[in-house]
């Protein structure tokens, strides 16, 4: 009987610590939880002309089949009167046991004068060559090219957003680079540079078409071969 009682008190016991972790774990949050959404209206990115003026696409967030798209704060701010890249971040409002959400958009300033200046996707045709296999990029990244009115243009990625965006290392393995465009539309490395693994390109050649206003390049960079065509985004 002794024994009984000792091995119930233990069960007990253990029962009571179990119960009091779970409520400790649970404590504030409702049973069922219902995360806000955000959804981004137009383009991400998208391309805008300098000295236009911006207009905010819009943005639907939803929280349990509610429209609360009015509490969400956007951050940040576009000056089309400088060319570059510039991000807002949307945030949503949060449920009530403190969960939210948020997400950016990507605007590329771009003096629409230049033949060469603009916001460019890479085809999802083009791919990469290591040690003979051959990989398909599978979608589109975007590249940002900057004229600098002296034949030369600023490229932000020579690799086409392949480890940038595709890969997800963000901004620091892009392979930023300057090209030379001839009159005849032979494009040409000045120079290159990737700040995350410290190094450049190791060879590049390409083409530009003024018509369609399509570049068509090759970057080797770490042994590898970059195939790509890159084409300028039209803006309306």
């Amino acid at each position: 009987m002794k024994r009984n009682s000792i091995l119930a008190m233990l069960l007990a016991a253990v029962g009571f610590v179990m119960t009091g972790c779970s409520d400790d774990e649970t404590g504030g949050l409702s049973k069922i939880t219902y995360y806000p959404t955000i959804e981004l209206l137009g383009d991400n990115p998208m391309a805008v002309a300098k000295g236009s003026v911006f207009t905010e696409p819009g943005f639907v967030s939803k929280m349990n089949g509610a429209d609360v798209s009015d509490q969400v704060v956007v951050s940040g701010s576009v000056d089309t009167g400088n060319t570059g890249y510039y991000t807002l971040k949307y945030t949503t409002a949060k449920n009530e046991d403190g969960f939210g959400a948020s997400t950016t958009r990507r605007i590329a300033v771009v003096d629409t004068s230049s033949p060469y200046e603009g916001l460019y996707l890479t085809s999802a045709e083009g791919y990469r060559i290591r040690e003979g296999n051959e990989v398909k990029y599978g979608a589109s990244y975007p590249v940002l090219i900057i004229d600098n009115g002296d034949g030369t243009v600023e490229v932000d990625d020579l690799l086409g957003g392949w480890y940038r965006d595709r890969a997800g290392y963000g901004s620091d393995y892009a392979l930023a680079g300057t090209l030379a465009i001839a009159d005849d539309g032979t494009v040409t490395c000045v120079e290159s540079y990737l700040e995350g693994w410290g190094d450049s390109h190791q060879d590049f050649t390409g083409t530009y078409d003024a018509e369609t206003g399509t570049l068509t390049v090759k970057t080797t960079y770490a042994d590898m071969e970059f195939i790509q065509t890159w084409v300028k985004k039209v803006i309306e």
